[in-house]
């Protein structure tokens, strides 16, 4: 049935950003969800945003580039090639799920 499937040991840290940066998108989908005129066009919402919205917007627009910018420079990404970087970086994003702690 198929290929066995490999295993990624993922350094503390790095499994740590991908926590970080899941947080920071949650964070930031529930407070664009707050926004009255929110349609997935951030641009067209900006328009009628108090100063103080305008701030979080920003707040959670740059505390997800830095999560984002942590997970991705991580230097594990530079013991990988290929299909197996590909592969466990697609991974990464289910660390914390439940088949993902069964198989490390």
């Amino acid at each position: 049935m198929g290929k066995e499937q490999k295993t990624f040991e993922y350094p503390g840290e790095l499994k740590d950003a991908q926590r970080t940066l899941m947080a920071v998108q949650t964070e930031r989908r529930a407070f664009l969800a707050t926004l009255p005129s929110w349609s997935g066009d951030l641009g067209a919402a900006r328009q009628g945003l108090s100063e103080e919205q305008l701030a979080e917007s920003a707040r959670l627009e740059d505390a997800e580039r830095r999560a984002s910018h942590a997970v991705w420079a991580d230097e594990y990404w530079a013991t990988l090639s290929g299909e197996d970087r590909t592969t466990a970086r697609s991974r990464l994003h289910h660390v914390d799920d439940p088949a993902e702690e069964a198989a490390a």
